[in-house]
């Protein structure tokens, strides 16, 4: 076929025989090809191909449930995110600013400035929010990120302050504590782990800001041919109640093997409160860093196992590597991770990597 253009007639290209054209795709084979992407990159990429393809993925919301990734900040303008799912590493440009760290599908920046102004930022979509509170600080250690229980803890060198939310106000409430492991929300009430040797937890009722009887939790004693472990100790609400993780990450080991976690749920809180040790998780994925820990649903994603906690070791080993506890076996492995994971060049802190789980 021919067609004219400002006086000339051209020649389409022919097609060579047996050759597809992807934009002329039926939009429901589409469909299933976006729904099946487990890298929210290849989603973005997806809908750059063309006019049709970006109209079959319209719908945002669409984009299927994206397993967690690591990410570093290695650079004062550069943020590295490596996706398990796929194995890819992409680079994202983003503000001359101390990164503190992920909170959920943002990462949070404290600027320079006299003022020391917070903001988070979703490097894939570049939106920016304002966070909420001040401090005198630079930089803030970063322990609980913002979720939609509405509550934030930070660490401010020997101390701890949590913001939240009681129930039917909308103004914040603020509390101070001496230095806080972490925080979770569970049965309207927000589970404080003191960051001291009492091996105590503090427990605050979201309804009036009153604060609770306080409840000591389980420990994990490392053998004692063990140097400088690093403990773990993290809550975890989930539909089954709430968890602790504990345990430790030997500091000095290149054995993935001598990492021990084990799991408690506290029950018959506040009458009687006790930690009962659990043989599993069932379908639930435990992911841990050096500043936070949440769970997610094996079940939700392909390819993926549950009963298990994924972690990151520290910069102090021989080789730092991503790691995965089977609980039920009592074994770790360890998983495919970037080249650059662990070179230790060009870091701001120390524990600049963490997993943060992308959405668009």
């Amino acid at each position: 076929m021919a067609y004219q253009k400002k006086g000339k007639i051209r020649k389409e290209p022919k097609r060579k025989q047996g050759s597809a054209n992807w934009a002329e795709l039926n939009s429901e084979i589409l469909h299933i090809i976006y729904m099946k992407l487990c890298d929210v990159m290849s989603f973005i990429m997806f809908r750059a191909v063309c006019k049709n393809w970006r109209v079959a993925a319209a719908n945002l919301s669409d984009c299927p449930r994206q397993f967690p990734c690591l990410i570093d900040w290695s650079g004062p303008t550069n943020l590295r995110v490596y996706s398990l799912a796929s194995g890819r590493t992409h680079t994202f440009r983003v503000p001359d600013a101390y990164c503190s760290g992920p909170s959920g599908p943002d990462v949070l920046f404290q600027t320079d400035s006299p003022d020391n102004d917070l903001f988070y930022l979703n490097p894939l979509t570049k939106v920016k929010a304002i966070f909420p509170f001040e401090t005198s600080l630079h930089p803030i250690s970063w322990r609980n990120s913002r979720n939609l229980d509405d509550f934030v803890l930070i660490n401010e060198l020997d101390f701890a302050v949590l913001y939240f939310k009681q129930t039917d106000k909308d103004e914040w409430t603020k509390k101070e504590f001496c230095r806080l492991r972490n925080a979770a929300y569970h049965d309207c009430k927000y589970f404080l782990l003191k960051d001291n040797m009492q091996y105590e937890m503090a427990v605050i009722d979201k309804t009036n800001g009153a604060e609770l009887p306080s409840v000591r939790f389980p420990n994990y004693d490392p053998p004692l041919n063990f140097c400088m472990p690093f403990d773990v100790n993290y809550l975890i609400a989930t539909t089954n109640g709430l968890l602790i993780i504990t345990g430790f990450i030997p500091l000095y080991s290149g054995d993935l093997n001598d990492c021990r976690f084990e799991v408690h749920r506290l029950e018959n809180y506040p009458q009687n409160p006790k930690w009962t040790k659990l043989t599993g998780i069932g379908d639930l994925m435990v992911f841990l860093d050096h500043s936070n820990c949440f769970a997610l649903k094996a079940s939700d994603y392909n390819g993926f196992k549950g009963n298990c906690i994924y972690f990151i070791t520290f910069p102090s080993l021989r080789k730092r590597v991503i790691g995965r506890f089977d609980i039920g076996l009592s074994k770790t492995e360890e998983l495919t991770g970037p080249k650059w994971f662990g070179n230790g060049k060009g870091r701001k802190v120390c524990m600049s990597s963490a997993w943060f789980v992308p959405s668009i």
